[in-house]
């Protein structure tokens, strides 16, 4: 019984100092173009995404949870590409830039969560005259200010909060006019790629059909 106890325990103490499995939803690569999360090599899944677009938010919700997992462990790349549409979305962009990195798809996912609520936090800011009119003069005022106040009603600011941002650090990067230009480029590189509308996917450089379901995504991905 020594023996095998003897024997068994350098295989023991081996599996106790075996290191955690690396989480690849940390490791991330942005361009001009937008965000790519996950292990070098593995293969790519490429969305082209408006924060707004509810047809987004319901493959969000489809298919999210796999996506994650997989990007997680290392079998699939995720590349997030903005896509402008709706007034909120430069604010939600802005943010993530924001975020430290290794939070930045949590952000994303978390904002797609969101979406119906901050849909109806945008309607109720709508039909509050007051809020209206600051919402109309903060347009007036250009993008950045726009996108300042859009960010605290949409609750875009609160979910970036949430991902360890402090207040004065989110406000300063809402002010920051370079990190809206990047945002502007970004979309402007999806639409020189030949994106038309949201939620727009590419699987290993081949864009997907338009008829494409969240069930249909699921099946060409890893298993």
């Amino acid at each position: 019984m020594n023996r095998l106890i003897a024997l068994l325990l350098p295989l023991a103490l081996t599996a106790a100092a075996a290191p955690p499995a690396k989480d690849w939803r940390t490791n991330v690569t942005e361009t001009a173009a937008g965000w790519t999360f996950g292990k070098p090599g593995a293969p790519i899944l490429t969305e082209y995404a408006s924060f707004g677009c509810p047809h987004c938010g319901h493959f969000a919700a489809e298919t999210g949870t796999k996506i994650d997992s997989l990007v997680k462990a290392g079998k699939l790349r995720f590349a997030f590409r903005p896509f402008l549409i709706f007034p909120q979305d430069r604010a939600g962009y802005v943010l993530a830039r924001c975020v430290p990195a290794a939070k930045r798809l949590a952000y994303i996912e978390a904002v797609f969560a969101d979406q119906a609520a901050s849909r109806a936090r945008l309607k109720d800011a709508d039909a509050n005259e007051a809020t209206r009119a600051a919402l109309y003069n903060a347009e007036l005022a250009g993008p950045v200010p726009h996108s300042a106040a859009l960010a605290e009603v949409s609750g875009f600011k609160a979910l970036t909060l949430a991902q360890g941002v402090t207040a004065a650090k989110a406000d300063q990067c809402l002010a920051n006019q370079a990190a809206h230009d990047w945002v502007t480029n970004a979309d402007l590189s999806s639409r020189t790629a030949g994106v038309k509308g949201t939620p727009t996917y590419f699987w290993k450089g081949v864009q997907l059909g338009e008829d494409l379901t969240p069930e249909s995504l699921l099946k060409v991905l890893p298993r």
